[in-house]
Parts: structure tokens; C-alpha cells; sequence
């Protein structure tokens, strides 16, 4: 019964004769909290006095909490499961309370794939853009930048190199990449079709997160309450929908790095690269060190570059921040347009050359 309730979807008490309870003694009494601990999916478990007078009562006691531990390894999984399957039957403030029991959970690359592999299977548009690569970033450094993924993803572009820019809105008062994008001239087109056609006529495709997977909107006033980073700042890099066969991932968190790279092989990506600033910067960062994790070929090495490696001067970190929304799109425009030679442009520019260093240590 233990086994097969594990793998139950059921937040159903179960039904067990009560006259099995009534007459049981006290290892049977914890058998009984286990079952029901496991279907109603909370970490508790409730002891009678009669149970804490038997002799092996903390014993069992910690085998529990070491199972329940164990089965509490996927919760994120089943949380995100649970609410994408039945949208209507939680308000959100029942979901913001499951939403606190995980959010602070460590998910391993495993458990991370399996999450990213079943999102992937809700995608409402399929699409199959070879030889693109996308550049998408985590979000959440703290630091007021500018949105230099999507600024180097159309820098790239007139390279003749093929975009495919997975990209959502900023969900608090960050500016993300559909902002800036709607903010200068882009137009988002939303269905195959009109991707597909943008795609081969100009070498782009912007995907926008709410098109391709509409079930996301379940969450969207969940990250806005929360407001602090969690398991969605690293699905949404994972889930380009357009099968990338490059990728390169900008992290805010040192600590996610290896989880993103490591998620990737599972999920047989080849060819990624993801990296971060060692000024605390999500990027190729322009004023110090950048640590990148490679994957190629399913082989995954790490490794530092700097901007003398790429023969650009270093900077200081405030000369490539940028603190006002209206000063992010003026400085966007003038970058699109070759007219701003700061520090902004050269940000980008080196962005877009490590980008080609990756494409051609490939092919």
C-alpha cells in the first residue's frame, strides 16, 4: 500500500476499515499517519499517547521523516503538476500557500528535467528551428541593467546568424525582454505560421512565452506576489520551445549554474553555454571575470574568460548599468541604430563575439 500510494495523485484521505485502526497497536497507529501524511501531502505526522509509549515510537518516527523527506525532493514537480492539470480548482491564495511549502526547496538536475519535460509537453505551438541559437537570461541579479540578451540576440542577427529569442514579461518591476521589444518596434506575432515566415525571411523568431505556453498565466500573479527569485527564473531559459540547437543561458546565481548545465545533458541538449558575471552581473560581463560552464557534445567543462581575451578594455560596472526604463530604450535604440559607442555598445559587442567564439568552436 505504501509504495502505491507514493505515486498516487489522490489529496483524498484513504479509506481504511476503522475497525482495523481502532484494534491495531502502535506501529500499525504510524503506518496509519504515514499513509495519510503521504495523500494529504504535508510534512506532519500525529502521535497518540499511545504511540509514544511503544518502544520503537522514535525510531519509526525518523524513518518517516527521512521518507517524507525523500518524497518531498519532488514536490515542485507535483506543485506545478497539480496546479497545470487543474487550474480551476485553486484560488491563489491556495495556491500561494502550496507555492510556500517549495519555493525555497533545492531541486536537483533530475527532478529538474522532469519538470522541464513535462511543461514541454503542454506547448501549444510545435516548432522545429534548425540551426538557431537562443540567448536568454535568468533574471534576478539585482542590478539595474539593460536588456542586453535581446540586444545581442539582433546584433547577431546582422551576422547573418539565426535568432530564436525565447522571451516573456518582466513579472515585477524589472524590464524584460517583451518590454523592450514592444517598447521599440517589434511586432509579436502569435501563431506558426507568422513565426515561422519572420524566421526565414529575417533570420529571427521572438517566442513569447504567453503564446506558446498559456498555462504559465496560472503563475503569473503568484511571481508577482512572491517577488523574489524562485524555481521560474530557471524553467523559462529550459524551455525554449523552438528546439534550439545552441543555447547560451546567462545566470544570476552561482549556485544554479552547474543545475542548468547539468539539467541540459539530461535533456540532450548539445551545445550550451551558460555564464555569469563575477561582478554579480548575469552576462559577459564587461568591468571583471566571467565564469562560463560549457556543455559540447554532452561533455560539460568550466572555465573563466575576460574581456582581454576578445581585446576589449575593462570598465567599471557602473558605466554599463542603467538605472530608468526611459533611459534602457533610448540606450536600445541607439545600440540597434550603431549610434552609441559607450560602454553599452561594447557590452554587446562582446557578448555577440564570445556567442560567435562558441558557433564556431562548434562548426
Amino acid at each position: 500500500w505504501f509504495d502505491i500510494l507514493k505515486q498516487e495523485e489522490t489529496t483524498q484521505w484513504i479509506q481504511i476499515d476503522w475497525k482495523w485502526f481502532y484494534n491495531s497497536y502502535a506501529p500499525f497507529d504510524l503506518f496509519w499517519k504515514k499513509l495519510t501524511a503521504f495523500t494529504k501531502r504535508y510534512s506532519s505526522v500525529q502521535y497518540h499517547p499511545e504511540s509514544v509509549m511503544s518502544i520503537n515510537w522514535f525510531e519509526e518516527l525518523r524513518n518517516m521523516i527521512l521518507e517524507l523527506n525523500q518524497w518531498e525532493n519532488n514536490l515542485t514537480y507535483k506543485f506545478i503538476k497539480r496546479i497545470i492539470d487543474n487550474p480551476w480548482k485553486f484560488s491563489e491564495d491556495e495556491k500561494y500557500m502550496m507555492f510556500e511549502n517549495i519555493v525555497n526547496k533545492e531541486v536537483s538536475s533530475e527532478e529538474l528535467s522532469e519538470i522541464v519535460s513535462f511543461i514541454k509537453s503542454k506547448q501549444i505551438i510545435k516548432l522545429n528551428l534548425n540551426n538557431s541559437i537562443d540567448i536568454c537570461w535568468t533574471w534576478w541579479s539585482n542590478l539595474p541593467r539593460i536588456n542586453t540578451s535581446t540586444l545581442t540576440a539582433l546584433w547577431l542577427v546582422k551576422e547573418w546568424i539565426k535568432i530564436a529569442k525565447h522571451w516573456n514579461n518582466a513579472s515585477t518591476w524589472r524590464f524584460g525582454s517583451f518590454d523592450l521589444i514592444e517598447s521599440i518596434w517589434y511586432k509579436v506575432w502569435n501563431n506558426t505560421e507568422e513565426i515561422i515566415k519572420e524566421y526565414e525571411e529575417n533570420n529571427i523568431a521572438f517566442l513569447h512565452a504567453k503564446i506558446l505556453f498559456p498555462i504559465f498565466k496560472e503563475f503569473s500573479e503568484l511571481r508577482k506576489k512572491y517577488w523574489k527569485p524562485t524555481i521560474f527564473n530557471i524553467l523559462w531559459p529550459l524551455l525554449n520551445p523552438s528546439n534550439s540547437d545552441y543555447q547560451i543561458i546567462w545566470c544570476s546565481d552561482e549556485k544554479n549554474m552547474k543545475l542548468m548545465i547539468e539539467t541540459c545533458k539530461l535533456l540532450w541538449r548539445k551545445n550550451v553555454m551558460v555564464v555569469r558575471g563575477e561582478d554579480w552581473l548575469d552576462e559577459v560581463t564587461l568591468s571583471w571575470k566571467t565564469k562560463v560552464y560549457e556543455l559540447k557534445n554532452w561533455k560539460i567543462k568550466q572555465y573563466y574568460i575576460s574581456p582581454e581575451d576578445y581585446w576589449f578594455n575593462t570598465v567599471e560596472l557602473k558605466e554599463i548599468l542603467s538605472e530608468e526604463n526611459e533611459d534602457k530604450i533610448k540606450i536600445a535604440k541607439q545600440i540597434i541604430d550603431w549610434k552609441n559607442m559607450w560602454a553599452y555598445s561594447q557590452l554587446v559587442e562582446l557578448n555577440k563575439k564570445v556567442a560567435i567564439d562558441f558557433l564556431n568552436k562548434i562548426n
